[in-house]
């Protein structure tokens, strides 16, 4: 992300009209209610409005929104998806094509097709809702409504970041602000601007702060803003910067449970005292809703109670089924595999893995997949499956990386090194420094890997970048030997050779490494017949090693062919075309 230092100094405030007031809709309460994510309560809100006024669009599509909510943190559940597109299917046959209700159903089909989702004609459908809601009169004729806009950006900053088109709604959003520049604009247009920001991923945190504080701009005691730029910190691990942000958030409002669960998932594993503390702030401002007890259940493990965690867990499990609760299953699976029964973690984190959305999943979830499935073996194929949703859903390059490493070292260790090669591969481009660290590993796993091609050009590069190092020049050697099996392409001969004007600075200490190259360029020779240099690598060996009984039965050996050789040689009639020798 980009660095936010210089960004908060370029945060304007001072536009016309920033502390005049949007008009208050009266559905206000309930869309408040879902951004506190107390989402029990937003429902229930919803509801009572729709049963008193069944015919208002707009009542109508929120509606939908507080149903589709009541998965909390998970993607919505199939039959919360079913009963919002029906509310909206019986609204579209009542009321056509209304602009709430054709955004509405662009909502549905995004979160049941997913990356599938024809993005082209969801488009052009919220295009149809924005151009029937234009106004028609006064000085802001011609102008997109806020509110359909606002609409739009909302339903893409609560599906997954690889489903819909961000930027597009990022596009609208601002052609909105802009249209509306000097007049009261509605704060939440710039809170979803952010979200959808983030959303992208990538360099975009420093936006997405900027719109945040341009929501808190127009709306100072609104919580949300403050909390979400607090949360953009948080995945920096900037402490000062985020803990700054989540006290003014509880400033604007001490009732802001969200702040508090942050705050307690922060200091889970760091100080627990200070965790249960704002654990209790959280569950008493939050909803009522016993399924918020599987906090109760994590605070116990993170205690170290793992027995008292577990029943609490299994008591959940069966009072509301881990299908309502997902997260529930990844506590079972900490809680069993601290116990170490390794069977039962493996079914619960798998199922979770596999059943939730990649925007629904923690790093540290794939860290548990990684940990407990690398206990049973053949499960390498699936944990790098595990890994690259973990790498596809996260933007921030330190967590990409450590994933790359979690697979490159999972695979090492199976001695799987072609897959292992892959993984580094990929680890150390994402790394971007090509120190030594760089050409040694990937030197290594490429000859473990036996991929002599990648070895060579790995070590090359490794010699170029240090070329008074000695492992660059002793991986070429042994990658050019998976290459020139035959010791007859000339290859191993000249990496030999390469190695050995760096082995020759210190004759005595590199002699064993000399007399082997030598004896490699000896083969070479030999194999190509060129028997009076196999001699003269002989000699260079004797050199080294005077005496050498073996090497002297060698070059015996050589000699005396290489006579034999000369002699035929000698006894071969000219051709006939060539010339003829003097004779006297």
């Amino acid at each position: 992300m980009k660095k936010l230092v210089v960004l908060m100094m370029g945060v304007a405030f001072a536009l016309t009209g920033v502390n005049a007031q949007v008009p208050v809709s009266p559905l206000n309460e309930g869309l408040k209610l879902m951004r506190y994510e107390k989402n029990k309560s937003a429902l229930a809100f919803f509801k009572d409005a729709f049963e008193k006024n069944a015919k208002d669009p707009e009542t109508i599509f929120w509606y939908g929104q507080a149903i589709l909510s009541q998965n909390g943190a998970g993607a919505p559940d199939k039959a919360f998806i079913q009963a919002t597109k029906e509310l909206y299917k019986k609204a579209a046959d009542e009321l056509g094509n209304n602009a709430w209700v054709l955004v509405g159903t662009a909502h549905v089909q995004l979160l049941e097709a997913g990356e599938t989702a024809d993005i082209n004609a969801i488009k052009q459908t919220l295009e149809v809702a924005i151009t029937t809601t234009l106004n028609t009169k006064g000085k802001f004729k011609g102008k997109p409504s806020q509110d359909i806009v606002n609409a739009i950006g909302y339903i893409h900053s609560e599906v997954p970041s690889n489903v819909g088109d961000h930027q597009y709604a990022i596009d609208k959003l601002k052609e909105t602000i802009s249209a509306y520049e000097g007049t009261p604009v509605l704060p939440s247009l710039y809170v979803n601007l952010g979200i959808n920001y983030l959303k992208l991923g990538g360099e975009n945190g420093g936006e997405a702060v900027t719109a945040f504080m341009e929501a808190i701009s127009r709306d100072p005691q609104n919580a949300y803003p403050y909390y979400r730029i607090g949360k953009v910190y948080q995945s920096q691990n900037n402490l000062e910067s985020f803990d700054e942000y989540f006290k003014k958030s509880l400033e604007a409002d001490p009732k802001f449970a969200p702040t508090y669960f942050a705050l307690y998932q922060y200091y889970a594993d760091k100080n627990t005292e200070t965790a249960k503390a704002n654990l209790d702030l959280f569950l008493q401002n939050a909803d009522k809703d016993p399924a918020l007890d599987i906090f109760n259940a994590d605070y116990l493990f993170r205690a170290g109670q793992y027995d008292a965690s577990l029943a609490k867990a299994k008591e959940l499990e069966t009072a509301i089924g881990i299908n309502a609760l997902p997260r529930l299953g990844v506590l079972l699976a900490y809680n069993y595999d601290r116990k170490g029964d390794s069977i039962q973690a493996k079914s619960y984190i798998e199922q979770f893995i596999n059943t939730s959305s990649a925007d629904k999943v923690l790093n540290t979830d794939y860290e548990l997949a990684v940990k407990v499935l690398s206990k049973f073996k053949g499960n390498e194929t699936v944990l790098a499956g595990i890994l690259e949703k973990a790498i596809a859903a996260d933007t921030v390059k330190a967590n990409r990386m450590k994933f790359y490493k979690l697979g490159a070292d999972m695979f090492e260790k199976s001695n799987m090194y072609v897959d292992a090669l892959k993984w580094n591969t990929n680890y150390f481009n994402l790394r971007g420094i090509k120190d030594e660290v760089y050409y040694y590993k990937l030197s290594s796993v490429a000859l473990n890997a036996k991929d002599g091609l990648a070895t060579t050009e790995i070590a090359k590069q490794y010699i170029a970048a240090f070329p008074d190092r000695a492992n660059g020049y002793s991986f070429n050697v042994k990658g050019a030997k998976l290459i020139d099996t035959a010791n007859s392409l000339g290859i191993v001969f000249q990496a030999a050779t390469l190695q050995n004007e760096f082995l020759l600075k210190d004759p005595v200490k590199n002699k064993q490494a000399l007399v082997n190259n030598y004896y490699a360029m000896m083969g070479y020779f030999n194999e190509i017949k060129d028997l009076e240099k196999a001699i003269g690598m002989c000699d260079k060996v004797l050199e080294l090693m005077p005496g050498e009984a073996q090497t002297i039965k060698i070059k015996e050996s050589l000699v005396k062919n290489w006579e034999i050789i000369k002699k035929m040689q000698g006894n071969q009639k000219p051709a006939a075309d060539a010339p003829a020798e003097n004779k006297n």
